[in-house]
This record gives C-alpha cells, structure tokens and sequence, in this order.
C-alpha cells in the first residue's frame, strides 16, 4: 500500500524520514520548497510499505499540457534523490512492488514521464535499472572528514593557508542573509561566463530567497576576500553527518580555480570541526569535466561515486504527441552544475 503526503504536511513528511533514519537533506520537506520555485507544480512524498519494507521517494509533480484534459509529469528536483528503500527482507520484491505501486498511481494521475536525479552517495540507481532507464552522467566526489586510515590531509590546509597569506586572500563564515546579495552579482557574473548554460540555471533572486528561508541554519555561506572584496562565494547545504556543495560563484575567471580550491577546503575544515563525517563536492560545475577531475585530484582524499538519472515514459503515445525532447537535452536538463 502506498500514501502520498503534501508539502503542506510537514509532520508527517518529517516523521516518515526520522521513522527510516533518513537524513539526506535532499529528502526534507523544507529543501522542496525553494526547488518548487525552479520546478514549479506539487510537491509530494510518495511512501509505499508492504511485507518486504518500505520505500520513499519525495518528487514534483508538474502539469505539461496546457489544453484539454491536465497531463503531468514527475521530477525530482534539483540536486539528487530518487527512492529510497529500506528492505526487511526481499529487496528485490519491494522494488518490484514499489514501481508496480508507482506506475498505478502514475496511470490514475495521467503522469507521462518521470525523471529521477539519482543520489550518487546513496547509490540507489543501480536498484531501478530494470524498471527505468538509467544513464551514468559523470563522477561525483566526496571528501572523507573522518577517515581514521587515511585521515583528511592537514598538509592541505597548510598549503590552502600559506597561499591565502601569499595573495593576501582571506576566506570567511559569512551570513546567508546579509551577504545574499553580494553572493548574487558572482554567481550571475559566473553562469553568464558559462557559454553553455541553460537558462534554468540562472536561478532567480526569489529562489535563493526561498532557499535562506526555508532552509535556516542547515545553508551556510563561505566567501573568499581579496584586498577587502568578495571574490569567490559558496553556498553549501549541511545535515546529518554530511555537507552537500551546492552554488558558487566567482567575480571572473582568475578567482575560479585556486581560490575555489581554497574555499573548499576551508569548508572540509569548518565540518571537520563541527563534528560532519563527509563533504561532498558535487561534480562537473563549470562545464569542464576535466577542470573538475584535476581540482578534486589536488585536494585529495576524494572518494568518487557516479551520478545517474533516471527516465521511464508511462503513457509513450501522449508523451510522443506532446514533448519532442532528443536524450541531449534531457541530459542537459537533469544534470546538475
């Protein structure tokens, strides 16, 4: 049996992740509210149980026609996610039921498509490669705080810190609210020197909004100041044991690799020593694969996992009559920066 919970039941939805231990902000009800100011329709939290376990699989849901009978399809947002499955016995036979759950409740709901970002450090893509089709994207990393065999690497730091007193570069907690503006004018200045970028991710002033807001003290700001001016700012969401990266920006290309570098590694070291057990650096942000590679290479002690998206079309006739999408720009719409 399955329930759906609104993004106005946020009780319930918390109880439901603290009932299965999940921690992920990606998962919390507060994360969808500034996703829905990118994907705007219904957030909700599909939570199916039988004999086997339970899954949980919080998306958006988004109308796509604009005649006629309504017709929707499901996302999730930005960022990673996907179900969830905590399996008491068969985890194979809950999958199974799960998506047979899912795919009625798609039907009755006239939903045509749906599209999973996956959690690469969950690693919940490999259990739906036989219901959906999943498409490796590029490699995510993650910064190990609290490796005990190989230790966060202290000669980092004192690298990171003898380059901040050679360039007079001084990197700083900042607050969300205070500096959100100030943050902006980078981060534009950085996407509009992305040749390739997608409008979608010229976020607008109302979602960042709406991230501070919602978000509290799970979002944190950290900037780098040359001669007094910002020139490099990172948001980075934090909860459970582990820090996400989300959004940077940089006032011009000559702060957006040692300096970047710098900033997160000063933010490995504030989680550190507030007691987080992983940061994880995302990956492919600047369009550059290799610039990424080489930039998580330098700060070491990287663990590297893949980052998948998922595609299943529930209604082939109508989807084909309505969306003329090529696999490139379903790519190029669910990958994240």
């Amino acid at each position: 049996m399955y329930e759906l919970i609104s993004i106005q039941e946020r009780s319930r939805w918390k109880k439901i992740l603290d009932t299965l231990h999940i921690t992920d902000i990606y998962y919390t009800n507060q994360y969808f509210l500034g996703a829905l100011k990118l994907d705007p329709g219904e957030a909700l939290l599909f939570h199916y149980k039988d004999g086997d376990g339970e899954v949980v699989y919080p998306f958006i849901k988004r109308q796509v026609s604009e005649e006629g009978a309504p017709l929707y399809d499901v996302t999730t947002p930005f960022g990673y996610g996907g179900p969830l499955l905590k399996a008491e016995h068969n985890r194979a036979n809950l999958a199974a039921n799960f998506r047979e759950a899912f795919r009625t409740y798609c039907q009755s709901e006239k939903i045509i498509a749906e599209y999973i970002r996956f959690h690469p450090l969950k690693e919940n893509a490999h259990v739906f490669q036989s219901y959906l089709k999943v498409s490796p994207l590029f490699e995510t990393y993650t910064i190990n705080l609290k490796d005990k065999e190989t230790p966060f690497e202290k000669n980092q730091l004192s690298n990171s810190s003898e380059y901040e007193n050679s360039t007079n570069l001084v990197v700083k907690k900042l607050g969300t609210v205070r500096h959100m503006f100030e943050f902006l004018v980078l981060y534009y200045a950085a996407a509009r020197r992305r040749e390739e970028a997608d409008s979608y991710y010229f976020f607008t002033n109302d979602y960042f909004e709406t991230l501070i807001s919602s978000m509290g003290s799970d979002l944190h700001l950290f900037g780098a100041y040359h001669e007094d001016k910002l020139v490099s700012a990172c948001y980075v969401l934090a909860m459970g044991d582990t820090i996400f990266y989300h959004l940077e920006g940089s006032v011009s290309d000559e702060y957006s690799e040692e300096t970047m570098q710098i900033l997160l590694l000063k933010i490995a070291e504030w989680g550190e020593e507030n007691y987080y057990s992983f940061f994880h650096l995302g990956g492919d942000f600047q369009d550059d694969v290799n610039h990424e590679k080489q930039l998580k290479k330098e700060i070491g002690n990287c663990e590297s996992s893949m980052f998948y998206i998922g595609q299943q079309i529930h209604d082939q006739r109508t989807y084909d009559s309505l969306v003329s999408v090529e696999d490139e720009d379903i790519i190029r719409r669910y990958r994240n920066i």
